[in-house]
């Protein structure tokens, strides 16, 4: 996969779930593609015949409701991959990805990616594991939209991206400045950027969250779990 993964973190199971010998062959297949900041990978509704393995940068993966509201459902990173459920199923898109960075990646089409996986059923098992695991995580932030109170939702989804993306301090999970925007944690939750900005100042003033130079701390995640209900 060319770098490593700079934040440590685990690969998708379609790679891990191969050994050597497969993995070079599947990657083998691909041809290298990159991505400005703010450039549409795919949008829902294309045509899903293409799987991208992410080697460096971030996607932001989200969907746009008739009325225009945007709901963020994940953001996914180095080794991690994106479009497999259109890619298998022969289908449209179902979400729209945007480069949040720079993005370059290794780029699979569907007729390669299926011969393969029919030749490995293991590999192809390892990759329902995975999907299964983006659906846990897309009814996860589409719960946290559904609750009624603001708070509780803000107060989840900085859990949940914590949980997913936060940098251990010894002090509190940090989500970094650079990564999460009050914008983006607006998108997450559904409220409005002013709001998610009143709510965190007030957290702030009573020692539940900090707002640092780097991103915001998570100092007191108990009381964040409680204003969230979980």
């Amino acid at each position: 996969m060319g770098e490593e993964n700079p934040e440590g973190r685990s690969q998708s199971v379609l790679l891990t779930s191969l050994g050597e010998a497969d993995r070079g062959a599947l990657l083998g297949l691909a041809h290298r593609v990159s991505f400005d900041a703010g450039q549409m990978v795919f949008s829902r509704a294309d045509s899903g015949d293409t799987l991208l393995l992410i080697e460096a940068g971030w996607i932001e993966i989200s969907i746009t409701s008739l009325s225009g509201r945007k709901s963020v459902l994940n953001h996914m990173g180095p080794g991690e991959v994106l479009g497999e459920i259109a890619l298998l199923d022969g289908g449209l898109r179902s979400a729209d990805a945007t480069a949040t960075t720079p993005v370059r990646g290794l780029l699979l089409h569907r007729r390669e990616v299926m011969a393969f996986l029919r030749e490995r059923p293991h590999a192809l098992f390892a990759l329902v594991t995975e999907l299964c695991g983006r659906v846990r995580n897309a009814s996860e932030m589409f719960a946290t939209q559904a609750q009624t109170e603001a708070p509780s939702r803000l107060a989840r989804a900085l859990i949940r991206l914590a949980e997913r993306w936060g940098q251990e301090t010894g002090r509190g999970a940090l989500l970094p400045s650079d990564r999460f925007s009050q914008g983006d944690l607006g998108d997450f939750s559904g409220i409005s950027r002013e709001n998610v900005n009143r709510r965190l100042h007030a957290w702030a003033g009573v020692g539940i969250v900090e707002m640092t130079p780097d991103g915001i701390l998570l100092s007191d995640p108990d009381a964040l779990r409680k204003i969230a209900g979980l």
